[in-house]
C-alpha cells in the first residue's frame, strides 16, 4: 500500500466528536493535559464525556466533559467542536446560558465553555473566549510513542488541512461597511486607542478590539449588540483580581469569564448591520467610555503591573 495515501479523506465534525469523546472518557493523561492546557481546575477524577447533549431548550452541546477537581468540585466543560460550519445565531450565548443553568441547578459546581476547531477557524472568530485548536491536540498525540496516538494525530491533521483547502471567511458587506466607518471615526476622534484596520469582516463580527500598547495583557472590547465596554485582563493572577474588585471606577462592574476577567461599563447598544451614520452618537458614547476606562487603567496601573 502506498504510504502517501491518507487514511481518511472525508473527515467530518462527527468523526472528531467521537475521537474527543473517546479520549476524554478513557484516556486520563489526555484529559489532564486538556484541562491543564486551558487553565481549568486541576483534574482529580474523570467522570467521562458525552456527545450531543440537549438541555433546557437552549440548543445542543457537542461534547459535555465532567470531572472532579483536586478541591473536590464537580466540573462541567461544554465543548463546541467546529470543523468548517458557520456558528448558528446566538450559539455562544446559548452555551453560556446552559453552563450557568447547570451550576444554578446544582448539577455541577463550576462550568466552562470552550471551542475546539482548526486554528484558522479559531483565530477568525470572536465569540468563544477560550479555544484549543486541532493542531495543538494533534501535536499532543504525535508526541506519544504509540501507533494509535499517531494515527489520531494524523486524523486531526487531515481535518485541519480540509479546512485550509476549503475555508474562506465569508465577508458581510454591511457589517464590513460599519466596521470601516467605526475604524475611521475612531482614528479621527480617538487616535490614542489602537485598532487594526478591518479587512474581511464576517457577519457575526460584533466585538471591535482596541488596545493601548502601555497596557500589556489588557484588551478593550466594544461589544456592540450588548452595549458593553470591557477591559479584559488576560493571564493575570487572583491577587490582581482581588485588588481590582476592591477598587473599580465609577459605575463599573467586575465580570468573571471562564478564565479571564473584565471591568465593564454599560453603554448604548449598536447594530453592526445598520447604517453607521445613524448610530454615530451611540458609537461616540461607547468610545468615550472606553477612553475613560483606558485613562483609569493607566492611572491605576500599579494595581496590576
Amino acid at each position: 500500500m502506498n504510504n502517501n495515501i491518507i487514511p481518511i479523506e472525508a473527515i467530518r465534525e462527527r468523526d472528531i466528536d467521537l475521537l474527543l469523546v473517546e479520549e476524554l472518557t478513557v484516556n486520563d493523561e489526555f484529559s489532564k493535559w486538556f484541562v491543564k492546557e486551558n487553565n481549568f481546575p486541576k483534574l482529580a477524577q474523570n467522570n467521562g464525556a458525552w456527545r450531543s447533549i440537549s438541555d433546557y431548550g437552549l440548543g445542543e452541546t457537542d461534547i459535555l466533559f465532567s470531572y472532579y477537581s483536586e478541591s473536590d468540585k464537580k466540573i462541567f466543560i461544554l465543548i463546541e467542536n467546529k470543523l468548517d460550519a458557520e456558528f448558528q445565531n446566538q450559539q455562544y450565548e446559548r452555551y453560556i446560558k446552559r453552563a450557568q443553568k447547570y451550576v444554578a441547578d446544582k448539577k455541577c459546581d463550576e462550568s466552562y465553555v470552550i471551542l475546539v476547531a482548526p486554528n484558522q477557524y479559531c483565530i477568525n472568530q470572536s465569540d468563544f473566549e477560550i479555544y484549543t485548536d486541532y493542531e495543538t491536540i494533534s501535536d499532543y498525540f504525535y508526541q506519544s510513542a504509540s501507533k494509535r496516538a499517531k494515527f489520531k494525530s494524523d486524523l486531526l491533521k487531515i481535518a485541519s488541512e480540509k479546512l485550509r483547502r476549503g475555508y474562506q471567511a465569508v465577508n458581510s458587506v454591511p457589517v464590513q461597511r460599519f466596521w470601516l466607518k467605526y475604524w475611521q471615526y475612531k482614528n479621527e476622534h480617538f487616535p490614542q486607542l489602537i485598532m487594526k484596520k478591518p479587512g474581511i469582516v464576517p457577519f457575526n463580527s460584533d466585538w471591535p478590539m482596541l488596545f493601548d500598547n502601555t497596557l500589556k495583557g489588557i484588551v478593550l472590547y466594544h461589544k456592540l449588540s450588548s452595549g458593553h465596554i470591557d477591559a479584559t485582563f488576560k493571564g493575570f493572577n487572583n491577587e490582581v483580581k482581588a485588588k481590582l474588585m476592591q477598587k473599580l471606577p465609577e459605575n463599573a462592574k467586575f465580570i468573571e469569564h471562564n478564565i479571564d476577567f473584565s471591568i465593564r461599563l454599560i453603554t448604548d447598544k449598536c447594530d453592526r448591520t445598520n447604517d453607521f451614520d445613524s448610530q454615530r452618537e451611540k458609537v461616540n458614547k461607547g468610545l468615550t467610555k472606553m477612553e475613560f476606562l483606558r485613562q483609569w487603567l493607566i492611572a491605576n496601573r500599579k494595581i496590576f503591573k
